[in-house]
């Protein structure tokens, strides 16, 4: 089973045959990128992906207090 769905967007930054170099992408098979701008090797990996945490708001410990 895919982790996350299995409508996952092929994207360079979460593949596993991504190798980050000084800031840029490299593909670790050197495969080609279609018209449709996929790689015929996109492989997901979840731990590629970056998060991006939101900021919560300002609580207080009564907030949070039963």
């Amino acid at each position: 089973k895919i982790l996350f769905g299995e409508n996952i967007i092929p994207n360079c930054d979460y593949c596993q045959h991504c190798v980050v170099e000084s800031g840029t992408n490299f593909c670790k098979v050197k495969k080609s990128i279609n018209a449709k701008g996929k790689c015929s090797k996109f492989t997901y990996n979840p731990t590629m992906r970056k998060v991006t945490l939101k900021a919560l708001g300002d609580y207080s410990m009564e907030d949070f207090s039963l």
